[in-house]
């Protein structure tokens, strides 16, 4: 395909060409490339390439944290020169459709001893460091590239400096079931090169998509010009790819180059291109069913065939999942519910999810954030996070909330969200007419006090404190209570916030100055 590759996430071959490609690693994977160029040569020189690498996803704690490839590449012209290149790569998914990737490269270049060539200063080999990059933007049936190679510019001189050309490549690749195009443009130090090249299955149906042909062109300054064409081979486990391209322009009376690869792929697939394949695959799964069974009907009979959540969605939703209850804590509801619908969908049966998505649906259509540091939003921030914790404690914010802003819509309907889950809590908190619930909780509790309730008094003053930390009558009350129960230690650290609040409270400047 003209070497069009840096829109491809094709595995760990991706390292030699877009080091965010080898996110395309979902399993172990090793491969295998020798290629003989510009066979037939009029002074029968031998020019030829060869290449290893070997892949594989990060697995920690059982969650997928990008894919990582290691490969080894030479390029060489008999015993005259060689060049070799060793690489590093680790890609890793910065959100849902964004790979970025970087390669770490040790390279070097070695001369033969011929006489006809002497080497200045006796020196034969040198080597750098070099530094890949790479990054693509993955959409349903298009993915765009682009790859920097030898970011750095690496000295590769001996005695004179002899810098790499940086090579910086922006492609895209158009996928289809049917075919693939791929078209990059290539700019290496002042070379400018476009490279095109497409992909089609032969023989589909017999085949199964296995067998695959492929066809490029590409030109460039310096009156470049190649056409290239081959086949692969897709065998489930392993793959074999053979490539043949012929120089237009240039080198010329030669049989061109010719390339064997072969790739070998185990274990249990994971990453972003993984959960790709199984979309892919239902969708074909559907599609398939409907031309055989002969309507919609039948797809949605597969669909409701999938009953268990692959190991894939399993994964998968463990990071969103997380990021929705924070969501949801925050007050970010309408966000969190469409965390929660994506999250529902990789569980498909998940009671607990289901319920959670439906409290959350409901809050967001009513509220689709609380995110403010105003009493209002912290009010519904907390009766919220209790109402989907099934907290009783819900009835109690909501409450307050709807006496303090009675003209609140949102907060009014959120109570009848709220009373409905919890209908005997709801019922049981009498709602009076110009009482405040505050009002009415310091009254039972100075009830509680006067009949030797003292527990339940405390209890019942902790809950106007949840509501208002800082309410007076409250903290005087709970240290009367403790009072009585011969806990005058915390008896008295109650009081000491009252008088922090309130220095000159003289009833309780005199209690403490008396006892």
């Amino acid at each position: 395909m003209s070497g069009a590759y840096a829109a491809q996430s094709e595995g760990v071959s991706s390292l030699f060409y877009n080091p965010a490609g080898i996110i395309g690693i979902t399993g172990y994977e090793a491969s295998l490339s020798q290629e003989k160029m510009f066979l037939g040569l009029t002074d029968g020189s031998s020019l030829s390439r060869g290449g290893l690498s070997f892949g594989l996803p990060v697995i920690l704690s059982g969650t997928y944290w990008g894919s990582a490839a290691f490969g080894y590449d030479t390029l060489s012209l008999d015993t005259l020169y060689s060049e070799s290149r060793m690489r590093l790569g680790y890609a890793y998914p910065v959100k849902e459709n964004i790979w970025a990737g970087i390669a770490l490269g040790s390279l070097g270049i070695t001369y033969g001893t011929d006489p006809l060539y002497p080497i200045l200063d006796g020196t034969t080999a040198k080597t750098a460091m070099a530094i890949d990059l790479g990054v693509i933007y993955s959409m349903d049936s298009m993915d765009l590239g682009l790859s920097i190679l030898n970011a750095n510019e690496p000295d590769l001189g001996i005695k004179y400096p002899n810098k790499v050309d940086r090579k910086i490549s922006l492609g895209l690749a158009l996928k289809r079931e049917s075919f693939t195009w791929d078209f990059d443009t290539v700019i290496s130090g002042t070379d400018l090169r476009l490279k095109t090249g497409a992909e089609i299955p032969l023989m589909a149906e017999k085949f199964n998509s296995r067998i695959k042909a492929r066809g490029g062109f590409s030109l460039g300054s310096r009156d470049y010009r190649a056409a290239s064409a081959g086949f692969g081979y897709n065998g489930g486990l392993y793959r074999v790819d053979y490539s043949f391209v012929y120089p237009l322009s240039g080198l010329s009376g030669t049989m061109g180059s010719h390339q064997l690869g072969v790739v070998v792929a185990w274990g249990e697939a994971r990453g972003p291109m993984a959960d790709r394949k199984e979309k892919e695959d239902r969708l074909k799964e559907k599609k398939d069913s409907i031309n055989k069974g002969g309507g919609p009907g039948a797809g949605e009979a597969v669909a409701a065939a999938r009953t268990e959540p692959t190991r894939s969605d399993i994964l998968k939703s463990e990071k969103l999942l997380p990021a929705a209850k924070n969501d949801l804590k925050r007050g970010y509801y309408k966000k969190a519910a469409a965390t929660l619908n994506r999250v529902n969908e990789l569980l498909i049966k998940n009671a607990e999810v289901k319920e959670l998505l439906d409290k959350t649906a409901a809050i967001a259509e009513i509220v689709p954030a609380a995110t403010s540091g105003q009493k209002r939003d912290d009010l519904i921030r907390k009766a919220v996070s209790r109402y989907t914790d099934r907290n009783t404690d819900a009835v109690l914010y909501i409450t307050y909330a709807r006496q303090k802003w009675p003209r609140d819509i949102s907060v009014a309907r959120l109570y009848n969200v709220v009373a409905r889950e919890f209908p005997e809590t709801a019922s049981s908190m009498r709602i009076l007419p110009d009482i405040t619930i505050i009002d009415q909780l310091l009254q039972d509790a100075l009830d509680f006090i006067r009949t030797g309730r003292y527990i339940q008094a405390i209890s019942t003053l902790q809950r106007v404190l949840q509501l208002e930390p800082g309410n007076i009558p409250a903290l005087t009350r709970m240290g009367s209570a403790y009072w009585a129960m011969e806990k005058k230690d915390v008896a008295r650290k109650n009081w000491e916030k009252v008088l922090e609040l309130d220095p000159n409270n003289r009833e309780v400047l005199q209690f403490m100055k008396m006892n």
